[in-house]
C-alpha cells in the first residue's frame, strides 16, 4: 500500500463493517479510518475466511486516497447469495487473512450451507487437509456395518481404518456385498425431520415431498464438489463429533454398496464431509445439478442412504 497510508500502530485486533448496497456488490470501499490506521501493514491480496471455513482471495486497489476491496469480491459476494441489506462484519488481526461475519436481513448470521452456490475461489487448505489422502471406497456389506456398529464408535473407528490399510482395498473398485441386511433406526434425535433448508427451489420442493420417519438433509451438488480430493459441507447431524469420525453412505437405489466417508467437525452448525467423498461421488456417478437426500437411517453407525434425484 502507497506510503502516504498510515503506518502507526494501533490495537489488533480491530473489527468493522459493511452493509451491502446494490452500489458495492462488485467492489467495496473500505472504511477511510481503517485504512488510516492500518493501511501500511494491510497484504495484497487478502483472503476473507467465512464462518463456513472457505477462504476466497480478494486483491484491493487504491484510488484517490481510498482503498477499494475489487477482484474476488463479486465472487464471494456471489457466492453467499449477498444483496441489498446484508451486513458483513470483517476482523483484521495484522495478517493476510480477514475473518468475516455475514448477517442476513433477518439480523441473524447467514446459513452458509443453504446460501453457498458452490462458487470455487482456492486458498491453501489446512494442514490438515494437506496431508489428507482420500480413504479407500471400502465398500462394505450393511451387515458388516450392523456388526460394527454393536462393537462401540471408537472401536470401531479404530478397526476399520487398520483393516482397509492392511488389505490395501484398490482406489477403484470395491468389494460386492454378498448379503444385505437393513439395519433398523436407533433413536435419531429429529426423527422425521430435514436439518436444513435447501438453498434452491427445487431442492426445497424435493426435500418437502420426501418422506421418511428418520432424520434427513438436502444437498445440491455443484461441479467444485466433483473435483478430485472434493469435500461437501453438511449440516451437523451428529451430536458426538469432537474432530472426526467415519461414516458410511449407501445408495438407496445400490444399497448393495456402501462407502466409507470421513466427517470432520466444522463448528457448532455444519460438518464436512472430507476423504473418502470425491471417490463416493465419482463411483456414484453423481453430477453437478443433482439434488441428494442424506437420510440418517443408522446414528449409531453413522449409516446415511443417499437418494439421488438428477438435475
Amino acid at each position: 500500500m502507497t506510503s502516504h497510508l498510515g503506518q502507526r500502530s494501533a490495537t489488533i485486533p480491530i473489527h468493522f463493517f459493511k452493509i451491502i448496497l446494490e452500489t458495492n456488490v462488485e467492489r467495496i470501499k473500505l472504511p477511510n479510518k481503517f485504512t488510516n490506521r492500518y493501511g501500511g501493514s494491510l497484504p495484497n491480496p487478502v483472503s476473507l475466511r467465512s464462518s463456513d471455513f472457505k477462504e476466497w482471495v480478494v486483491y484491493w486497489t487504491e484510488k484517490n486516497g481510498e482503498v477499494w476491496f475489487e477482484k474476488g469480491w463479486k465472487e464471494f459476494v456471489e457466492n453467499y447469495s449477498l444483496s441489498y441489506g446484508y451486513f458483513v462484519v470483517f476482523k483484521y488481526k495484522g495478517t493476510s487473512q480477514i475473518d468475516v461475519l455475514i448477517l442476513d436481513k433477518s439480523a441473524l448470521e447467514l446459513d452458509y450451507l443453504s446460501s453457498a452456490n458452490g462458487s470455487v475461489n482456492p486458498v491453501n487448505a489446512t494442514e490438515k487437509e494437506k496431508n489428507a489422502r482420500p480413504m479407500p471406497p471400502s465398500m462394505v456389506s450393511s451387515h458388516q456395518v450392523f456388526e460394527e456398529t454393536l462393537m462401540g464408535n471408537m472401536e470401531r473407528d479404530s478397526i476399520v481404518q487398520r483393516v482397509h490399510a492392511d488389505k490395501g482395498v484398490p482406489s477403484d473398485k470395491g468389494t460386492h456385498v454378498q448379503q444385505l441386511i437393513r439395519p433398523q433406526c436407533v433413536n435419531p434425535t429429529q426423527s422425521g425431520n430435514c436439518l436444513n433448508l435447501p438453498r434452491t427451489l427445487r431442492a426445497r420442493k424435493i426435500s418437502k415431498r420426501f418422506k421418511s420417519r428418520h432424520a434427513y438433509f438436502t444437498l445440491v451438488i455443484e461441479l467444485s464438489n466433483l473435483e478430485e480430493n472434493a469435500s461437501k459441507y453438511v449440516p451437523k447431524f451428529l451430536d458426538n463429533i469432537s474432530s472426526e469420525k467415519n461414516v458410511v453412505l449407501q445408495m438407496a437405489n445400490r444399497s448393495s454398496y456402501a462407502w466409507y466417508v470421513k466427517l470432520l467437525s466444522g463448528g457448532e452448525r455444519y460438518d464436512r464431509f472430507t476423504s473418502g467423498w470425491s471417490i463416493f461421488a465419482k463411483e456414484s456417478k453423481l453430477e453437478a445439478g443433482d439434488i441428494c437426500i442424506f437420510e440418517l437411517v443408522e446414528p449409531a453407525g453413522p449409516l446415511l442412504r443417499v437418494h439421488v434425484f438428477r438435475g
